[in-house]
């Protein structure tokens, strides 16, 4: 990796880094829009997920007196032609050449996902970063990358009970009954095969991060069932991880044969009710602003407001076939 500064050193991520980590996350966010975005739960998840290597993928730097002062991570999903990686620097510790250390870093890491993916198939590195941060914007350029997409943190704060879900002709509205978890999965998988992208989570990483987890709540699960088809789903949590008066929409989605007909914003609607009922001052969710559904004027319709949340940057580790024909 290139040089951290003298003193600096980094080793695998270990569990009693969590709380660590989490702290200097929030206090960077909070210093740089005001918002606390990390929890124990975000950062430990890929962890112990499905594939995951501790020893490669997650990695702290420690300062001279061992506290941590930096984290890196690198996750892909089959066909592993899409490496995500985060880099976060200690705001005591910017400006001291860690951030392109850390680049250069999840660079290098990304090459087992790499090995995975098929020898003709192109392969980017991704780097999700706050939005609108100038330094970052600055860094990532130096080294190669452009930011290909732009994602909203979306909200609603009730002022009262919300309106009623519209009832839609043949659709009807449940909450998710025990098993039915692979019928949400590939509902939604299908839902998001359109998507910006060419990765998608297989079902056992998918499982681990919305089942296997304390977030996992049945009555915040909504289905939207057309007869005995799946038309459309909703994944709700009981907080959201920006603010725990908030409940959160993890995932939206429904396939396209059943779009517009106004079962997203039913969903979304019913949700609403659902967390209003539980005492939450309201629901928030993250967006594509490009999403080719035109999600963000569903959500924009049922009285959610947006603010510039995340980019994500990419570059070219290997050129090849980009999707498969």
């Amino acid at each position: 990796m290139a040089a951290l500064p003298e003193g600096f050193s980094l080793r695998a991520a270990a569990d009693t880094d969590a709380e660590p980590l989490v702290e200097m996350l929030n206090a960077e966010t909070l210093a740089l829009i005001g918002v606390s975005l990390a929890t124990v739960e975000w950062v430990v998840t890929p962890w112990h997920a499905p594939g995951a290597d501790r020893e490669r993928d997650f990695a702290v730097v420690v300062d001279p007196a061992g506290a941590v002062a930096g984290y890196v991570s690198v996750v892909a999903d089959p066909p592993y032609t899409e490496v995500l990686g985060i880099g976060i620097v200690a705001l005591r510790h910017h400006g001291r050449g860690i951030g392109a250390a850390l680049v250069a870093e999840a660079e290098r890491r990304a090459g087992r996902f790499a090995d995975l993916a098929a020898p003709d198939r192109r392969v980017v590195m991704q780097i999700g970063a706050l939005a609108e941060e100038p330094r970052v914007a600055r860094l990532l350029t130096e080294h190669g990358y452009a930011e290909v997409r732009r994602f909203f943190a979306m909200r609603i704060d009730f002022d009262g009970p919300p309106a009623p879900a519209a009832p839609i002709a043949g659709i009807a509205i449940r909450e998710l009954a025990a098993g039915e978890e692979r019928a949400v999965y590939e509902c939604l998988t299908d839902a998001f095969a359109d998507h910006w992208g060419d990765t998608w989570q297989t079902e056992e990483t998918w499982v681990h991060g919305h089942v296997a987890t304390d977030r996992f709540d049945p009555g915040l699960w909504l289905l939207a069932w057309d007869g005995d088809a799946l038309a459309g789903a909703l994944v709700g949590q009981p907080h959201s991880g920006e603010d725990p008066a908030l409940g959160y929409v993890a995932e939206l989605g429904v396939r396209r044969a059943h779009r517009r007909r106004g079962i997203a914003e039913a969903l979304l609607r019913t949700a609403f009710g659902r967390f209003h009922a539980r005492g939450s001052l309201g629901v928030s969710l993250h967006v594509d602003t490009e999403s080719i559904t035109g999600a963000t004027r569903v959500y924009e319709r049922a009285g959610m407001t947006a603010q510039p949340r995340f980019g994500r940057w990419e570059k070219e580790l290997r050129p090849g076939r980009r999707f498969d024909i």
